[in-house]
């Protein structure tokens, strides 16, 4: 079973990249201006699953955030560890490897957390180039790079289910950091 983070915040965020997809799809080829027009609904689902990973790993450490706060008094640490995170949470822009290695490891603990992101045929290695990629993407899309870049409908496809493994991947790396180096009961069962 997946975080709230994953099943509350960031499906229902990348279901507006699916949409602006199945509109791309729905443009008549031959139409005048179809090109100019699917190739802005695809920066667009660039930018969507960039802020849906956003969303997921600031919605994912405040989860987990939760998880470790002690049941009972003492609350010990927590509170100060609670504040700096929070007061990193709202300074988080952009969801780069390295900018979440610095987060996840400061709020949880957990070290090298990309080393958790591959699936069959992708090393962690490729997913951390790959995202990078899409960071850059969205950068130049963001900020208005002139001439706009270039993305055709299968990097777009393909973009969200990247996203939504990374973000499997992710859940199950603090899941797995939460239960075997925290103590913590397993907050969502695989």
């Amino acid at each position: 079973m997946p975080s709230n983070a994953f099943t509350d915040h960031f499906l229902s965020m990348l279901f507006d990249a699916v949409q602006l997809n199945q509109n791309a799809t729905r443009i008549p080829i031959g139409e005048t201006g179809r090109q100019a027009r699917v190739s802005a609904l695809n920066r667009s689902c660039v930018v969507i699953c960039v802020s849906a990973w956003e969303a997921y790993i600031e919605e994912v450490v405040r989860e987990s955030l939760v998880l470790m706060r002690p049941i009972s008094p003492p609350l010990g640490l927590w509170p100060a560890l609670n504040a700096t995170v929070r007061g990193q949470l709202g300074r988080f822009n952009t969801p780069n490897t390295e900018n979440i290695r610095l987060l996840m490891s400061d709020a949880l603990g957990l070290q090298n957390v990309h080393h958790a992101w591959s699936w069959q045929n992708c090393t962690h290695t490729q997913t951390v180039h790959r995202l990078a990629f899409a960071m850059e993407l969205r950068h130049q899309i963001a900020h208005g790079v002139n001439p706009r870049p270039v993305v055709d409908r299968i990097y777009a496809n393909q973009l969200l289910d990247f996203f939504q493994r990374l973000a499997r991947c992710t859940d199950r790396a603090i899941r797995n950091h939460l239960v075997t180096t925290l103590g913590i009961l397993n907050p969502w069962p695989p």
